[in-house]
């Protein structure tokens, strides 16, 4: 699967094989796929906890300082793909971390294929950052971050997936889910576009964190 290196703003992004991959089929048609990325290196879980939390901001990071012109942060995640990411309803605790109920809106592309939905937050802290994914009401999959910190940087491991567990009709719903929401096709594409924005992380995040640190 794997597919030529597109450029993103800080040079060529990784490359589908710098990742450990797996896409499987669940017995009751359900889709799993799981990723376990490159080390995002020099990077810490701080870090990436306010990148998540600021993941909706704007900044003028060029790659060198912060002369260049405005731009969204999740445009740096992705160049190609990213459109916009909003917090629709952001839930936030007396020190300002953003709680689980908390909602996401992401609109982005790859290969065709277009999201624009929201999710909603079950668990944001320093060991994960989950979402689940509903349709007509029930819950139809996840989308996990899992991360943890290592002396080389934070290890990351990503797992969409798309199962409805609801007694009855969750086979069914389950199978309209793959077929119209989130297709084996779909999956495959989101998993390179997973591996690649995944990748930009270390090339910009800590600069963003250290930059908003000193403004404190």
């Amino acid at each position: 699967m794997e597919t030529p290196r597109k450029e993103g703003f800080f040079g060529p992004m990784k490359a589908f094989s710098s990742a450990q991959s797996s896409l499987e089929k669940l017995p009751d048609g359900g889709l799993r796929a799981s990723i376990m990325h490159d080390t995002m290196r020099g990077m810490t879980i701080d870090q990436l906890l306010w990148w998540f939390h600021n993941i909706d901001q704007t900044t003028t990071f060029n790659g060198h300082d912060f002369s260049g012109p405005e731009i969204d942060c999740y445009q740096l995640w992705h160049p190609h793909d990213h459109i916009k990411v909003q917090w629709k309803k952001k839930i936030v605790n007396g020190q300002g971390h953003i709680q689980p109920e908390s909602v996401i809106h992401i609109n982005e592309t790859f290969q065709g294929f277009v999201v624009n939905e929201s999710t909603t937050i079950t668990q944001f802290d320093r060991e994960a950052f989950n979402f689940e994914m509903r349709l007509l009401g029930m819950t139809v999959g996840h989308l996990l971050h899992i991360y943890e910190q290592t002396d080389e940087g934070v290890r990351y491991r990503t797992e969409m997936q798309i199962q409805c567990r609801a007694p009855i009709v969750g086979r069914l719903i389950t199978q309209i889910a793959c077929r119209f929401f989130a297709s084996e096709a779909k999956l495959r594409a989101w998993m390179i576009h997973n591996v690649e924005e995944v990748g930009e992380s270390e090339k910009f995040i800590p600069q963003l964190y250290n930059h908003a640190m000193t403004k404190l």
